[in-house]
């Protein structure tokens, strides 16, 4: 609360004329932010691609294995723009284009079992979307895909567009139009520079973390194919396969791939080629399916532990992303 104290003779004329413009603007009262429910997110994902599942809405398990080949999906590609963003514009405007891509296979008892799941973005208004290419990869039998948005609208992957498994970009389709698409940048993001990473960790959705770009790195896997990644600080684990790793500018400079755990067990230095990275999302089941989250209360205080508490040998967690260039030769015509 402002106050203001004035002489008694000859000012309270001024304080009249000073009026209402002589008072500081109101601040705008702070917005809400929006709470993302978890359970709720999940339970309509796995629910309404059930629906679809049943109604065999989706491309079919047999020609969807059919589809899985390498090759550009030729897809034009939104520009980037040139205007900086803050990190908060660049959450807003990624926020409407990030999808979660998920995947239910036929039980024995004529019922649907949770698959997978992942993270995806809008490559174009007409149902386009993008994520890696190990999301497809060992699939069940009769295993289908959907995809939801953030207003909970679930649609069914109806088409496998193109893509690559070195690169790990897959590109497929969804029936829905009017898609705001994210741009990808035609240049490699220097390293040093801002990026934030929007996607699904764990069971929790639409997490946003920032970092930098730390590194540009290239090893021949087991198939003698020559891999190229680019490393970051920003947060990412399992469920964020597919996560868009982007720029000031809000471009897509990256997408989230996998995770290298470095620890003070293994014999270091390891090349990459003998050290299988866990990969965030291709073999990622969720846990709400089957079980539910439990609080343990306790009224009486534990007494506290005579032992040493052992440390973790866990030193690092290198995040590997795969270049935007790259992405951008898998999904442009």
């Amino acid at each position: 609360m402002y106050r203001r104290y004035f002489h008694v003779v000859g000012v309270a004329v001024c304080a009249v004329a000073l009026g209402a413009a002589a008072q500081p603007p109101k601040a705008e009262a702070p917005r809400e932010p929006k709470f993302v429910d978890d359970d709720a997110v999940y339970n309509n994902l796995y629910e309404k691609l059930e629906e679809l599942a049943e109604a065999k809405k989706p491309l079919a398990h047999t020609k969807l294995l059919a589809k899985i080949k390498p090759g550009s999906a030729r897809v034009a590609a939104a520009e980037p723009g040139v205007k900086a963003l803050t990190p908060e514009e660049v959450y807003r405007l990624a926020e409407p284009s990030v999808f979660i891509v998920g995947s239910v296979y036929p039980d024995k008892d004529g019922g649907w079992e949770t698959g997978t799941y992942a993270t995806a973005w809008v490559a174009a208004a007409d149902g386009v979307l993008v994520t890696n290419w190990h999301v497809f990869e060992d699939l069940k039998g009769g295993e289908v895909f959907g995809a939801a948005d953030r207003s909970g609208n679930v649609y069914p992957v109806t088409d496998f567009l193109g893509g690559d498994k070195t690169a790990d970009v897959a590109v497929f389709r969804i029936p829905a139009r009017g898609l705001v698409p994210l741009a990808v940048s035609p240049a490699f993001a220097e390293v040093g520079s801002w990026v934030g990473v929007l996607s699904h960790p764990g069971d929790l959705f639409y997490v946003y973390t920032q970092g930098a770009v730390t590194r540009y790195s290239t090893y021949t896997n087991e198939n003698k194919q020559r891999e190229k990644w680019m490393s970051v600080t920003a947060d990412y684990a399992s469920g964020s396969s597919g996560g868009p790793v982007l720029n000031k500018y809000g471009a897509v400079v990256g997408m989230a791939a996998l995770t290298l755990n470095i620890d003070a067990a293994d014999e270091a230095p390891q090349n990459p080629a003998r050290r299988k990275p866990a990969r965030p999302v291709g073999s990622h089941k969720p846990s709400r399916a089957n079980e539910k989250r439990q609080e343990q209360k306790d009224d009486k205080p534990k007494p506290p532990e005579k032992h040493k508490p052992q440390g973790s040998s866990l030193q690092m967690v290198v995040k590997m992303t795969v270049p935007g260039p790259i992405i951008l030769k898998w999904v442009n015509k």
